[in-house]
């Protein structure tokens, strides 16, 4: 019990430090791994280097949570796509700490409303056990006052 209170007063605080950064652009996404969730805050997508921290959010058939910081540059930017990789240090409650290099493709496919994403990321990732390869799929969103 303990841990969830410690992750989800972790979100808040960053929810909350989002949302002071009155003109700086901030991106929040949900994406979807197997039977794992994550939910990420982080900084302006567009930029050339860009962070963001994820939430692990446990459910009923997986109960663990964890917490994952990133940090992404981007090798390709279009009007309708970035590519982008990085390095991710994360910490979870199955496999303690756990790093990795996600590699990303971001697709904007509305021209009209370009702070929608969908985010396809694969990333080779080694944890106190072994080594694996994740998959993600998921939504992003830029909350922006400059589109």
């Amino acid at each position: 019990m303990k841990t969830k209170l410690r992750f989800t007063s972790f979100f808040v605080a960053l929810l909350i430090f989002a949302s002071f950064k009155g003109n700086a652009q901030v991106h929040v996404g949900i994406y979807h791994e197997g039977i794992l969730s994550h939910i990420g805050v982080g900084t302006d997508p567009e930029k050339k280097i860009f962070a963001e921290a994820r939430v692990l959010a446990g459910g009923m058939v997986n109960p663990f949570m964890g917490l994952e910081a990133l940090g992404h540059y981007n090798f390709r930017q279009t009007d309708w796509y970035n590519l982008h990789g990085g390095i991710m240090l994360g910490h979870n409650e199955i496999s303690d700490a756990q790093a990795g290099i996600p590699l990303g493709l971001s697709v904007k496919p509305i021209a009209n409303h370009r702070q929608f994403t969908l985010l396809m990321e694969g990333t080779p990732m080694y944890s106190a056990y072994d080594f694996t390869f994740r998959a993600l799929i998921g939504l992003r969103y830029t909350l922006s006052k400059e589109y």
